[in-house]
């Protein structure tokens, strides 16, 4: 797919580069379009990689394909290089066709970076991303395209905004990124997209808006969801404690004298939290090498409403009989003028669950879906203030603690919940019905 939608941009293409080519499986599919062109192979195919070994891969992989186990060219063209440390191993006026590596140095899966290049770089810093930015320019200097395979995260997510708008300083997007879900890939969980570079054309300022948008009926209701008002900034949080690389020390799951309860993601369902069932030791003390987060109880008790991150939509509950909390729990602080209860009324109500499924990529994963501190501050509600629709906070809001009661939480109560917290957004009848689509 990655070969053929650059046929379709350039049919005379002939010269194919690869700066992460590993053991050729993208060289060996541009060979296998030009099957009818043997000569491809000596003249037209062109990688690198950091690793001999695939390197190496790389070179024996097309010469069996060609049938000819000298051709020596491939030594010339296949390349052992870091190609982002050194700009001479690309070649000129070639069409870019890549799946760079997809590595973080940052977050929860971050890697020791390997090297000094684009240290000073904002937002979240990646291999992946320091790839696409340095074959953006590659485009714009050679006029040519580019098909890559990304993590769909870089598409949409704030943090990759900065790479986004420096991207789009050198290349311009093609169209909307091809979603290919996170299934296209054995032992791959990150949904992956192709994405298609072409030179600018035209000068302009560039943008870190996100490489994607919903379908057209989707469209009109995140327009019309767009109008409502937020909560205030800084209301989401992520002040849960995170363990580091000391878990081991600090949580357990059978009591310990001086231990506390710690709730964790699993703890919590729409209206429904529970007592945690494991236990945090609070009085670890900091040492060399040693990295967690713990924070004082005062802090854990001054968030009214949490949420599960692990979801593939708001999920939240009030902070009753407030305690410690795991960062798979999210928070949400108090905001003057309107009810905890009716807050989570909304976050569980159908409008969080279409706005944050047809908004963000991470909702729609098969595994691990999230919920993340960002989405949630973009989150619509109908109101700010109580005195605005006085009738429907109190409902909402007396619903919502009547749900959060096992003794009167009833699957009709939860229906009437979510007919009035849908019907607050004052939507038409269309995307009324547009919004039950997405549950």
């Amino acid at each position: 797919m990655l070969v053929s939608g650059l046929l379709e941009l350039a049919p005379g293409v002939r010269r194919y580069f690869d700066p992460a080519c590993g053991d050729g499986s993208l060289l060996s599919a541009a060979l296998a379009v030009h099957r009818d062109e043997p000569d491809l192979a000596r003249g037209g195919l062109f990688g690198v990689d950091i690793d001999p070994a695939f390197v190496d891969a790389a070179r024996q992989r097309i010469r069996r394909q060609i049938g000819d186990l000298r051709s020596p060219e491939l030594d010339r063209h296949l390349v052992c290089a870091d190609a982002l440390e050194h700009p001479e191993a690309w070649p000129h006026d070639c069409v870019v066709v890549a799946n760079p590596p997809w590595v973080s140095f940052s977050g929860r899966q971050a890697v020791k970076r390997p090297s000094a290049h684009n240290k000073r770089r904002r937002g979240w810093p990646s291999l992946q991303g320091e790839f696409v930015e340095r074959i953006a320019q590659y485009v714009a200097a050679n006029g040519t395209a580019a098909r890559l395979l990304l993590p769909g995260s870089v598409t949409e997510l704030e943090r990759y905004g900065p790479l986004r708008s420096e991207v789009t300083r050198w290349a311009r997007v093609l169209g909307e990124p091809e979603e290919l879900g996170d299934t296209a890939f054995r032992d791959v969980v990150e949904p992956a997209v192709m994405l298609t570079l072409v030179p600018r054309g035209i000068v302009d300022a560039s943008s870190s808006a996100p490489w994607t948008a919903p379908d057209p009926r989707a469209r009109e209701l995140m327009n019309a969801l767009d109008r409502f008002p937020r909560l205030p900034l800084g209301s989401f949080a992520d002040p849960g404690v995170h363990t580091g690389n000391s878990s081991a020390e600090l949580i357990d799951h059978t009591p310990r004298p001086g231990w506390v309860r710690v709730r964790q993601g699993r703890d919590l369902a729409p209206f429904q939290l529970t007592e945690g069932r494991c236990w945090l030791r609070t009085d670890l003390e900091r040492a060399h090498g040693r990295r967690f987060r713990v924070g004082s109880l005062e802090r854990f008790r001054s968030f009214p409403i949490l949420l599960r991150q692990t979801a593939d939509r708001p999920m939240a509950a009030v902070h009753e009989e407030p305690g410690h909390f795991r960062n798979s729990l999210l928070a949400c602080r108090a905001v003057p003028n309107l009810d905890p209860h009716f807050i989570t009324a909304i976050l569980n109500g159908p409008v969080a669950t279409a706005w944050h499924r047809s908004r963000f990529r991470d909702a729609r994963q098969r595994s691990f879906p999230q919920v993340k501190v960002a989405h949630l501050a973009t989150q619509p509600f109908p109101i700010l203030d109580r005195a605005q629709a006085p009738e429907v906070h109190d409902r909402l809001a007396s619903m919502s603690q009547s749900a959060h009661r096992p003794a009167t939480r009833t699957d009709a109560l939860l229906h009437e919940l979510r007919v009035t917290a849908l019907r607050a957004f004052r939507l038409s009848s269309e995307l009324e019905a547009r919004v039950s689509e997405c549950e």
